[in-house]
């Protein structure tokens, strides 16, 4: 790291540190809250007292001395709201410095109490303050300890001090950034209101300790490289989580899924498969379905799509521009749109209760055929086709032994696509099959949640997770062409 950017860096480290000494955070007094439900239920004795009074003058069966009673408590009443009213407005225009609060050193004024009222009914998060502090000194720690190890690397371009300072700093601005939000999340019990930050003490932790941690990234390969793989870490493990709760959840029964989220797996796999057996969830009937839907189907796209694309990239014809328009155009149409002039088609053709009609209209498939072209584009050289049909090779063996092979990348892109697509498609199998030995699976699971008096959540997550198995399996199977076209597309001749 340069000794300019160490300068930089060291600046804003110490406006970070700083700024969690001073007053971060204001409780003001907020007695006049206090009394507003004190106000809300004398202002209903007043409505009330008010309203028997009218009743009784317009009803004229009381008496002159009863109705003169009446009039006495309605004033007696109101007098008592003036006075809740005036206790408001002197508590208002009192001062209201309040209550300061700095991250450190010292802990949240003895003056403040937890509203549990609120913490039960939202379910917040544990209001013990033991974890509260100890976050914030951890962060406190992360930040002089990341400072004090960028020091001792001196001028090197490359330390492991380096890296180690930057996991740090990493690691108490998200303790830092967290106790802040908590923080201003605390439900705090009348008289005192909830914190008020200070904006620009915020900054000053926030700000300049991502300030900071930029410029010691951007001055350290080996900590900027090391920051690359949290952050790819990090996004890989967001979407591998959504899956294995849906794999935990399949091992749990359905009173712990409503209870919260858990990524340790439970012990009602069994009990769950006997619930999907009894509601006549036949696994194999459904993935037979899904999987001569799903693959038929995508087979049948991307073969033909990919010919399309090769016939627009290399035949020049009068209509080519305007054909490749319409196809444009037809992925603008939303297919809900078209989805009762299909079914009437099918309904035509005797296709209603048919797999065919769900395999052989995937042939036009607009959206791979604009993928295909597009990679085509840029990956075919017209000279190669043009080799071929010197050499005496056909329109077709050219097409399958020369073309194909090169949109292999491509062609793995669209057909893991296709293939989800395909699988999870409810909508038009609910329209076009009413036997039911024709069900897929994501048919089978909606049935799942047909009970009227409970739900069983758990025999739902398990039906889910063998609906997504295969799509995984297709995916680990094709990616290494994906792989392999990207690399092949970073070469340079």
């Amino acid at each position: 790291m340069s000794k300019t950017r160490k300068i930089v860096f060291l600046v804003f480290m110490a406006i970070a540190i700083l700024g969690m000494f001073l007053p971060i955070a204001t409780f003001n007094d907020n007695s006049s809250a206090s009394l507003s439900v004190d106000i809300e239920k004398q202002q209903g004795k007043v409505d009330s007292a008010e309203t028997q009074l009218k009743r009784w003058i317009d009803g004229g069966k009381k008496s002159e001395a009863d109705i003169q009673k009446q009039k006495d408590k309605v004033q007696k009443e109101k007098d008592k709201l003036q006075a809740l009213l005036d206790q408001q407005a002197a508590a208002t225009g009192e001062s209201q410095n309040g209550l300061s609060y700095a991250l450190l050193p010292g802990q949240l004024p003895s003056e403040l109490e937890i509203d549990m009222t609120v913490v039960n009914q939202y379910k917040l998060y544990d209001w013990n303050y033991t974890v509260y502090y100890a976050c914030i000194w951890a962060a406190f720690g992360a930040f002089v300890l990341a400072a004090i190890l960028v020091v001792l690397a001196g001028n090197k371009d490359a330390s492991k001090l380096y890296t180690f300072s930057s996991f740090l700093h990493l690691i108490g601005i998200l303790l830092a950034g967290y106790v802040i939000l908590r923080l201003a999340a605390f439900p705090i019990k009348l008289p005192y209101g909830n914190a008020e930050i200070r904006s620009l003490v915020a900054l000053m932790v926030m700000g300049g300790s991502i300030v900071a941690f930029a410029a010691h990234v951007q001055g350290v390969h080996n900590s900027k490289r090391s920051m690359i793989y949290v952050f790819c870490t990090f996004l890989s493990v967001l979407a591998i989580v959504p899956f294995w709760i849906m794999i935990v959840n399949a091992t749990r029964s359905s009173q712990a899924i409503q209870q919260g989220v858990s990524l340790i797996p439970g012990t009602y796999l069994q009990y769950n498969w006997n619930v999907l057996s009894s509601k006549n969830f036949d696994v194999s009937i459904g993935f037979m379905n899904s999987a001569i839907i799903a693959f038929g189907s995508t087979i049948l796209s991307v073969y033909f799509s990919a010919m399309t694309a090769y016939g627009f990239k290399v035949y020049r014809f009068k209509l080519n521009k305007v054909l490749y328009a319409v196809v444009m155009a037809i992925i603008m149409i939303p297919t809900q749109v078209t989805g009762t002039g299909f079914f009437m088609f099918m309904y035509q053709l005797h296709w209603v209760n048919n797999r065919l009609a769900l395999i052989i209209p995937s042939i036009a498939a607009a959206g791979t055929v604009f993928f295909f072209r597009q990679y085509l584009e840029s990956n075919l050289q017209l000279s190669l086709v043009e080799a071929a049909r010197i050499d005496g090779c056909g329109e077709l063996k050219t097409f399958n032994r020369i073309i194909l092979p090169i949109m292999v990348p491509a062609m793995a892109t669209m057909g893991i696509m296709a293939v989800i697509g395909s699988w999870n498609n409810y909508l038009t199998p609910l329209m076009l099959f009413t036997d039911p030995g024709l069900k897929t699976l994501p048919m089978m699971v909606q049935e799942l949640r047909g009970d009227i008096y409970r739900t069983e959540y758990g025999s739902i997550y398990l039906g889910l997770a063998m609906t997504a198995l295969p799509l995984i399996i297709v995916y680990f199977a094709l990616s290494k062409y994906i792989i392999a076209g990207v690399a092949l597309g970073g070469v340079k001749e």
